[in-house]
């Protein structure tokens, strides 16, 4: 079924012209966003937690309000997903603000480290990662493999087509560090742990459950950890902003250091751009963030055997 949805969805945003698929794009999101009570309330939840970390306290109004603009915003991402998915640098140029995006790549890789990008999932994660890929740079992403097959090997070709190397979860580190050692670019989202740990760090001033590995890869190889992310701008098009690399030196930080390090900038962006935050459950509640990364990642809840078969192993 979702293998279909998504067929149908590549159809309608690449048959239509990029607006008239966000129109119609937009009208499903508004179908879901009152349909989808516990989405719903997960991003108002998230929301909250947000503007009140900030000492910004909104009515329930204007949480509502907020939540449906990322529900909109998440169907325009959708809809880019899938219409960008062979995308000319000239149009990039056009439709991309790349900012110091390049500049600050080229200075780390010169270092002959690598670079290690940390995104999380908002804005445009997608598209950003394949206009950097497609700027030639060796651009690899950590990435989930989905346990139904057919389902893995379309997610996957989309990856490929972007130029980007897809990196398995659970046999990741590995992978991470051959392409590191090669002075290539590791990409991964920051925002969501998709392993088992109960694990917490400080986020948004309560503890949440955020993966280790970029700050381990950081310790383990040397690399710089780059902060990107890509925004949606008024006018449907993008801007990549970049933060200061993290660096991380194993005779001066620990692991908590450099995971503090990753959670101010993570906060930071999100803090900017709350409505292009992508994240439909409550982060904050540790045990269903658990559970449903669990399944996310390998299709089996937690009362299933600790090992399913197909499922990635872990490292």
């Amino acid at each position: 079924m979702k293998y279909l949805q998504l067929k149908l969805a590549e159809f309608i945003s690449r048959f239509f012209p990029r607006r008239m698929a966000y129109g119609v794009a937009r009208r499903l999101a508004d179908v879901y966003f009152l349909i989808d009570r516990r989405g719903r309330e997960a991003v108002i939840a998230n929301l909250k937690r947000i503007y009140g970390y900030r000492g910004i306290q909104l009515s329930d109004r204007g949480l509502r309000t907020l939540a449906r603009e990322n529900f909109l915003n998440f169907a325009k991402y959708l809809v880019d997903f899938f219409h960008f998915l062979h995308l000319k640098p000239a149009r990039a140029h056009r439709l991309i603000d790349f900012a110091n995006v390049k500049e600050t790549f080229d200075e780390c890789l010169a270092k002959g480290k690598g670079v290690i990008v940390l995104s999380a999932h908002l804005g445009n994660w997608e598209l950003g990662a394949a206009a950097v890929a497609q700027s030639g740079y060796k651009f690899n992403a950590v990435a989930l493999w989905q346990p139904d097959p057919k389902l893995n090997e379309l997610y996957q070709s989309y990856r490929t087509a972007r130029e980007i190397r897809p990196i398995p979860f659970g046999r990741a580190a590995r992978g991470c560090l051959a392409a590191l050692r090669k002075n290539e670019i590791v990409a991964v989202v920051g925002d969501r742990d998709y392993t088992p740990s109960r694990d917490t760090v400080p986020f948004f001033g309560q503890p949440a459950r955020l993966p280790v590995g970029p700050a381990k890869l950081a310790l383990a190889s040397g690399a710089p950890i780059v902060p990107v992310f890509l925004v949606r701008e008024p006018g449907e098009t993008f801007r990549y902003i970049v933060y200061e690399p993290i660096e991380a030196n194993r005779e001066k930080d620990t692991l908590e250091s450099v995971m503090a390090r990753i959670a101010g900038a993570l906060e930071r962006i999100i803090s900017s751009h709350s409505e292009q935050w992508y994240l439909f459950h409550n982060l904050w509640n540790v045990e269903e963030d658990r559970a449903l990364a669990r399944v996310a990642a390998y299709g089996v809840a937690d009362d299933q055997e600790e090992t399913a078969p197909g499922e990635p192993s872990r490292v």
